[in-house]
């Protein structure tokens, strides 16, 4: 992995880790991993199913949910949102794309849905905790937010 950056206590982001990252993540405390990955994308070191049965096999919870080239649906960032909440009670979760823009969008979400965060509003906060999250990517955040507002 070139890039790991921790955004709460018990959630990461970063670029797709190797298989030997893995091993070092369950080392540091890690009990899930979110790929956002589609197969095919450049620079990959792991077939998405390669990546499961390597992140399973060690004993860690898997999620790949491919993002990219469409809008975010409803069911994929409450899948995330779930995954991240049932395995931050027990360790950490790394959530990671290809380098790792995605990530941050989707654990913005995530952020914004625990915490009520507003479309309007989420951008500050997002810099509040160190997130950047700009151009398309950053409209997807603004539009899934306006469609689907958090609870106040």
């Amino acid at each position: 992995m070139n890039v790991k950056r921790q955004i709460t206590a018990t959630i990461a982001i970063g670029d797709q880790p190797g298989e030997t990252d893995l091993q070092r993540l369950k080392d540091d405390g890690y009990v899930g991993i979110v790929n956002l990955r589609n197969d095919g994308e450049p620079e990959q070191p792991l077939s998405t199913t390669a990546e499961g049965e390597k992140v399973r096999a060690l004993g860690l919870g898997y999620l790949h949910n491919g993002v990219g080239g469409g809008p975010l649906t409803a069911q994929g960032v409450e899948s995330v949102c779930e995954f991240i909440d049932q395995h931050t009670g027990s360790g950490k979760v790394l959530v990671h794309c290809r380098k790792g823009p995605r990530a941050a969008a989707l654990v913005l979400l995530h952020q914004a849905k625990a915490l009520g965060w507003k479309a309007d509003e989420v951008v500050a906060k997002a810099r509040g905790i160190g997130l950047e999250v700009e151009g398309g990517l950053r409209l997807l955040v603004e539009n899934y937010l306006s469609e689907h507002p958090t609870a106040p």
